[in-house]
């Protein structure tokens, strides 16, 4: 759940939706240098966009990738630049990219897709490439896209217009989860009082990772009356408020302990009812994770990651964490404009040994390829933290996260 943001000093013209697994700003990016390799350099493709013409604050698509001739020296990150008409940058992002450039998945074709949503009308051209602690990596520029001095690439162009069609988003789907040939496993209503302890043994939930790497800007607290959890009227609260010392406290659930004692199950479906908070620093979430932790072989599946503000998309990741090393495949599902903070609705992912589907009221939203490490049973846990990576001094305070149910059905 460790996550990093890309955080601009500056009130920018535009609003760069982040990924799961966005790094800080480079700086060392911007210098030029090159690295280069004994091998044919990877190739670096066009972006794709859609649509190429989008409205002010509408969200839109960019799929960026490479053609991979073979593992590189050294690990990469992404840079991403954005110019307007006038030639200046308005925003950038770096991040990793979808599996390590010095592994031997770098290899063939990989695409990485992302939302964007900005706000002044215009034309913007998208500049991207690779960069390691020695400077930028020279690729080999395909066809549609236009290599520059400065090892960077540019690799297409999109226009904002004001009156453009707003577009749909992912949430608008049609209902396709099936769960016929399931029975429930795990149901968890908040109907009576919460079963929990610190760290177990014996009770049905935890209030912290059974790791024991708790993580964010705020404490996940020990259970006490009234806080960080209340049970009332079949509902779960989960707060998120500053103690007498100005210190930050919050609340995390995980079905294991320490020794992996609890529900877990490795194939079926994983589902949670809620509403999330909004506001800026804000990091609720709900993921499973391989059990019993430290084992092995060790995935994570982060169904919902949402970061209060904006407040139009939420987070999708599967993780590899074990064998190593970490790579990861994440995906931004576009909502309705306040649409998880205005009511309940349903996050849920179906894993069975081919896919891993993620689902929004019964809306398939993305699906991936079931890592061939995910061997070991999977807990549930799900938290109101705070950070991420974004800054915490305008987060409210109090702030809650409400919660329906937790479910769980296997075949």
């Amino acid at each position: 759940m460790t996550r990093l943001r890309a955080i601009s000093v500056w009130e920018p013209p535009i609003t760069w939706v982040s990924c799961a697994l966005f790094l800080q700003f480079a700086t060392r990016c911007l210098a030029g240098a090159e690295t280069t390799n004994t091998q044919a350099p990877t190739e670096i493709l066009p972006a794709k966009v859609t649509p190429a013409i989008a409205s002010p604050n509408s969200y839109f698509k960019i799929e960026y990738g490479w053609l991979a001739h073979g593992p590189l020296k050294q690990p990469d990150s992404v840079f991403v630049h954005f110019i307007d008409s006038m030639g200046r940058m308005v925003q950038q992002g770096d991040h990793s990219p979808p599996v390590p450039t010095d592994s031997p998945s770098w290899q063939g074709p990989i695409s990485y897709p992302r939302h964007a949503s900005f706000k002044v009308p215009g034309t913007y051209k998208i500049i991207a490439g690779l960069y390691n602690k020695n400077g930028r990596e020279k690729l080999a520029a395909t066809k549609g896209v236009i290599a520059r001095d400065d090892a960077s690439y540019e690799i297409g162009s999109f226009t904002i217009e004001a009156n453009a069609p707003a577009t749909k988003a992912d949430t608008e789907g049609p209902k396709t989860l099936n769960l016929r040939g399931y029975h429930l496993t795990f149901n968890e209503e908040f109907d009576s009082p919460l079963d929990i302890s610190p760290h177990g043994p014996g009770t049905r939930w935890t209030a912290h990772t059974p790791w024991n790497g708790d993580f964010g800007d705020a404490w996940f607290t020990d259970p006490k009356p009234g806080f960080p959890f209340t049970v009332s009227n079949g509902l779960l609260r989960i707060e998120a408020s500053k103690d007498g010392q100005g210190h930050w406290r919050a609340g995390l659930l995980a079905s294991n302990d320490r020794k992996g004692n609890g529900f877990s199950q490795q194939y079926g479906y994983f589902e949670i009812r809620a509403k999330l908070p909004p506001g800026p620093g804000l990091w609720p979430a709900f993921w499973l994770s391989s059990s019993p932790p430290g084992a092995d072989s060790n995935i994570e599946i982060d169904v919902l990651e949402f970061y209060g503000d904006p407040l139009g998309s939420y987070m999708s990741t599967v993780h590899v964490w074990k064998p190593g090393p970490h790579r990861g495949t994440d995906f931004q599902v576009v909502t309705r404009p306040n649409e998880v903070s205005a009511d309940f609705h349903r996050y849920g992912v179906l894993v069975d040994p081919e896919w891993i589907t993620m689902y929004f009221d019964e809306v398939e939203v993305w699906k991936v390829r079931t890592p061939p490490e995910h061997k070991r049973p999977l807990m549930i846990l799900l938290n109101l933290a705070l950070g991420g990576g974004w800054p915490i001094d305008k987060t409210p305070n109090p702030s809650f996260m409400y919660v329906d149910y937790v479910r769980a059905y296997a075949k």
